[in-house]
């Protein structure tokens, strides 16, 4: 009965070293051979430390105390060689710099099959065939560490392609992807189940991209699998626990079970994908005979599409190129931009686009190659970095870039410091941004030991006892769950309200939708356009042609335009409203 199943946990239950409770307890799960399971849950839920049992880093690595057994082809974990474990299971990390050694993406992906004996001229063979497969073409040359965050990411899972085994774990392996990114990986996931039989384990939080493609879901929580079935049937049967959950539930899954709760549908299932809510929603439609459009007002947006024109920007680009020495890569191509105070903008655009290349020459970490950056009116120039620091704060896309300190409060400490406040100002910066971002529980542990969503939060707080007038966010939501992501954008919605420009970069379309006053679509290391989302998100032609999606209900929104549904609706809420309207008023 055994040889049928790839993995198997009995009773597993780990606690790292010097924590206080397991991380993961009393885990119990089987996975037939060419089995696709999807993993998702809150942050902290356990996710990660499940895969790192299942090539035998948790326990020989990271230590700490390990009950229950692993047996992974046959074979227990405890009792093989961690390279053995590794030529059957290809272990994507969450954070793939931390898995990059090589000087250049060729050696990288060369590195895995040399250590296992693979000839050298089916290494070459593979080579060619996996950097096209995950959009890596032409980078051959250049070192991983100069690549995008999303790019990484690709070469990462390339490494892993490259050694054949036969058990993948990815540990979200779209978090730092562009859509068209995140389409390849899922499509790439696809034709390793259908030809290769491989069997897949993979955490992620885009469930309305799997929801058609996984065998079977677990949800995790507080260390233990809480649920588990068909994704289809988990999602239709726990709309509402999942979101408590703060799980990325498919927009139009909410969408159905709020006009159900509301009393507005009866009797029909919960949709999980765009198809199953068009033709849902146009039966009902049909049967209201709604034709009439909804008068709707436009939302006003406070200094979204230029009426401050008038006004000297805060920040400013100029006609701005740049290129990198290294590989003399051309990242920014004659960019102009204006960013006003209070401003709300989202960055968007394909993985080496320029989105990052941009930002970083706001605050002088990188210089034009040509063209100007002012700062309140002034040339950039004119500015040391630091001087740049108490105007302009920076989040990286890895927080390990910028987190130096022993301790949580001392990194918050740090930039204060450094502007020679007094104690007193320090710490009266320090708690209140602490109680803001919920670290204060952090505040004595080491950085290094935090999540990485834990991390995102104390960079953020590093950055805001600085009190900067803007703020950027190099991917926001980077390494948290749906639920820690809406708060976070939250804060920043508030800190906006209160003063602060900000500048977010992000692959997410739902939370640029919602929250953006104003967003910047770029390709190729140009503006390809600017506007208010509900301009942007309805030119479908234009978004197509930088491979970005509308979010979920704006699809639809469009899709149900013949029943007077305004086709730029951003969220939920704002289509359970039209909706309201239109099928009561035809009741």
């Amino acid at each position: 009965m055994t040889e049928e199943y790839d993995i198997i946990m009995e009773n597993v239950t780990y606690k790292y070293p010097n924590s206080e409770r397991p991380a993961i307890q009393d885990i119990c799960l089987r996975v037939k051979k060419g089995e696709f399971v999807l993993i998702t849950g809150p942050a902290g839920a356990g996710k990660t430390t499940l895969c790192r049992c299942l090539n035998g880093l948790v326990p020989r690595f990271y230590g700490g105390e390990f009950e229950g057994d692993v047996i992974v082809k046959g074979y227990n974990t405890k009792r093989e060689e961690q390279s053995f474990l590794a030529s059957m299971v290809g272990l994507l990390f969450q954070d793939p710099a931390s898995q990059l050694l090589c000087a250049t993406v060729k050696e990288e992906l060369a590195f895995g099959p040399e250590n296992l004996g693979i000839p050298p001229e089916k290494i070459l063979q593979d080579l060619e065939k996996v950097l096209k497969d995950v959009r890596l073409e032409g980078y051959e040359e250049r070192s991983p560490h100069t690549l995008s965050g999303g790019e990484q990411q690709a070469c990462a899972l390339a490494s892993i392609m490259m050694m054949h085994p036969s058990i993948y774990v990815l540990d979200e392996p779209t978090s730092n992807l562009d859509p068209l990114g995140s389409y390849r990986v899922f499509q790439l996931i696809k034709d390793l189940i259908r030809r290769e039989k491989r069997t897949i384990i993979i955490v992620e939080h885009k469930l309305d991209e799997l929801v058609n493609l996984a065998d079977r879901m677990l949800v995790m929580s507080e260390g233990q699998i809480i649920l588990e079935g068909k994704p289809r049937e988990i999602i239709k049967s726990n709309v509402d626990l999942l979101e408590e959950l703060g799980l990325k539930v498919p927009q139009v899954s909410l969408l159905i079970n709020k006009l159900k709760n509301n009393g507005l549908i009866s009797d029909s299932p919960i949709p999980t994908t765009l198809d199953e809510c068009y033709k849902l929603l146009s039966r009902v439609l049909k049967q209201k005979i709604v034709r009439k459009e909804v008068k709707k007002p436009m939302r006003h947006v406070e200094g979204s599409s230029g009426a401050e024109n008038n006004k000297t920007p805060i920040i400013e680009a100029r006609d701005v190129h740049f290129v990198y020495p290294e590989g003399n890569v051309v990242a920014l191509r004659g960019v102009s931009l204006k960013i006003y105070e209070k401003d709300f903008l989202a960055i968007l655009g394909q993985n080496g686009s320029g989105k990052t290349t941009l930002v970083k020459h706001f605050t002088g970490l990188l210089r034009p190659t040509r063209g100007k950056i002012f700062i309140e009116g002034e040339d950039a120039e004119n500015f040391t970095i630091s001087q740049l620091a108490t105007k302009v704060g920076y989040v990286f896309q890895n927080p390990d870039f910028q987190l130096v300190c022993r301790s949580v409060k001392e990194e918050l400490e740090f930039g204060p410091k450094n502007l020679g406040l007094s104690e007193d100002e320090i710490e009266k910066r320090v708690m209140n941004v602490a109680k803001d971002l919920n670290i204060l529980h952090l505040l004595q542990k080491n950085p290094r030991d935090l999540s990485k969503g834990e991390k995102q939060r104390v960079a953020v707080a590093s950055v805001l006892t600085m009190n900067p007038k803007v703020l950027i966010i190099d991917e926001p939501t980077t390494g948290q769950d749906f639920g820690t992501a809406i708060k976070m954008m939250e804060l920043y919605k508030r800190l906006n309200e209160e003063g602060i420009t900000i500048i977010i970069i992000t692959h997410d379309m739902q939370l640029a939708a919602e929250y953006a006053k104003r967003v910047v679509i770029m390709r190729n290391g140009t503006i390809l356009c600017e506007g208010p989302p509900k301009e942007v998100f309805v030119q479908r032609q234009l978004l197509e042609s930088t491979f970005l999606k509308p979010p979920q209900i704006t699809l639809l929104s469009q899709l149900l335009s013949d029943y007077g549904i305004p086709p730029d609706v951003l969220s939920v809420d704002e289509m359970v409203d039209i909706l309201t309207q239109l099928i009561r008023r035809g009741s």
